[in-house]
């Protein structure tokens, strides 16, 4: 969604090669001064330096060019991050504990977003009828969070098929999530349900936990919400085609960023991190929370995945985010038909996050 112009990426090529030289502080910013006015977002150089400076160990000095980009919500969370930590770390590992999560589902942007990811996805699933069998309708959720979507989605299309009994099969890595998914279901879907918990990593998921899912068929469909891009493209080809043997309709919701494909220190992967995850964490500065909760909820999720991306090379990342187009060529690659986007939330007119069918 956020891209650079060329000519923008040939000028802030520049402060790549002066920071992997090792320029001093004093000639960087004249290398910035040299190049701001040729910019298109002419601020972009203090953030993009302040990135590399970091992710090179040059804290003291990022958080001197950051704070030149304070009006800038992405520059001003690095510059108090870097202030309070002293170090471009991620802060703890993202989703080990349920509660930052908890504290950022109250924001005005996922709310919205939520919203019409649940009317988008029961749309797509009132063209797609249950299984006609005897057994449970089941139902693959990956990556659950907290429980409410996949709680609501049903809620909202049980009484379109007549449905009183559904079986849920959560694939999440963490326990807490998955405990966290399980007890809320349990107390807010109106139909009696079971739920199947299974702990990994869909890209890491064993043969007996293959088995145990392959027992349960058929299934209806397999939901993915903001849950499959910590997987890169070349691994989400086969996870689509594992998916595909599962169920022969699957929903993705997601979130429309360019973290994959670009390499680390690129102006265009410092671009998207930035501007995404600023827009991302804007919302979390307005929440009606404690500053203990602010802090837990931004340092602990928005912040320390941008970090890991941004710091990281390309293979050891936790994040990538990828683009509606990428979706598009990576669906059909697995073999699925791929359904036209509903964007969830609009930023400066294009789709910040969407829901997108893929059938057999």
């Amino acid at each position: 969604m956020f891209f650079l112009k060329e000519t923008d990426v040939k000028n802030l090529i520049s402060i790549k090669e002066a920071v992997s030289n090792g320029l001093s502080f004093r000639k960087l910013m004249k290398v910035c001064d040299e190049i701001k006015p040729y910019l298109h977002d002419t601020e972009f150089v203090y953030t993009y330096a302040g990135c590399l400076l970091a992710s090179h160990e040059r804290t003291d000095e990022a958080i001197q060019i950051f704070v030149l980009n304070k009006d800038d919500t992405f520059c001003q969370i690095m510059y108090n991050y870097l202030k309070e930590y002293g170090i471009f770390e991620p802060a703890g590992k993202v989703f080990k504990s349920a509660v930052p999560y908890d504290i950022y589902v109250q924001t005005n942007f996922f709310q919205n977003h939520q919203a019409k990811a649940i009317q988008s996805i029961s749309n797509i699933v009132k063209t797609i009828p249950p299984p006609d069998s005897d057994t449970p309708v089941t139902i693959i959720d990956i990556g659950p969070g907290n429980g409410a979507l996949i709680a609501k989605i049903i809620n909202e299309i049980a009484p379109i098929y007549n449905l009183d009994f559904v079986r849920l099969i959560f694939i999440d890595p963490f326990e807490d999530m998955l405990n966290k998914a399980t007890e809320y279901c349990k107390e807010n879907i109106h139909i009696e349900c079971e739920i199947i918990p299974i702990c990994c990593k869909i890209q890491e998921i064993t043969e007996t936990q293959i088995k145990r899912i392959q027992q349960n068929k058929p299934i209806w469909f397999t939901n993915a919400a903001l849950s499959v891009h910590h997987i890169p493209k070349e691994l989400k080809i086969p996870m689509l085609k594992q998916l595909k043997s599962f169920s022969p309709n699957f929903i993705l919701t997601e979130v429309n960023w360019n973290h994959d494909l670009p390499e680390k220190d690129s102006p265009e992967l410092i671009y998207s991190v930035a501007k995404s995850y600023g827009i991302f964490s804007k919302d979390i500065f307005d929440l009606p929370v404690s500053e203990e909760d602010r802090k837990l909820c931004l340092y602990l999720f928005p912040v320390s995945e941008a970090i890991n991306i941004i710091k990281q090379e390309r293979a050891n990342r936790i994040d990538y985010h990828t683009t509606i187009a990428e979706w598009e060529k990576i669906g059909k690659e697995a073999g699925f038909s791929v359904g036209e986007a509903v964007a969830t939330y609009i930023s400066d007119k294009k789709p910040f996050a969407f829901v997108m069918g893929f059938q057999v």
